[in-house]
């Protein structure tokens, strides 16, 4: 049986380590914060669609099956 894989988890994780990396290169990179927040932003999105989505698979699974 292969394991379900949580996305939201991988998602949010993905956005901690953009903010991480964006704080790491502040004073490497201009603007490396605003580079970091953007794209920490998509992996937040990521995270919330993967969230809605594993939401509608366990509502669809409690549903009665009518045949």
């Amino acid at each position: 049986m292969k394991p379900r894989v949580n996305y939201t988890i991988l998602f949010i994780m993905l956005f901690n380590s953009c903010i991480v990396a964006g704080l790491g290169l502040r004073d490497t990179i201009n603007h490396s914060m605003i580079y970091a927040a953007s794209v920490g932003m998509l992996f937040l999105i990521g995270a919330v669609f993967s969230s809605i989505r594993e939401a509608k698979r366990k509502e669809e699974e409690q549903r009665p099956r009518i045949n």
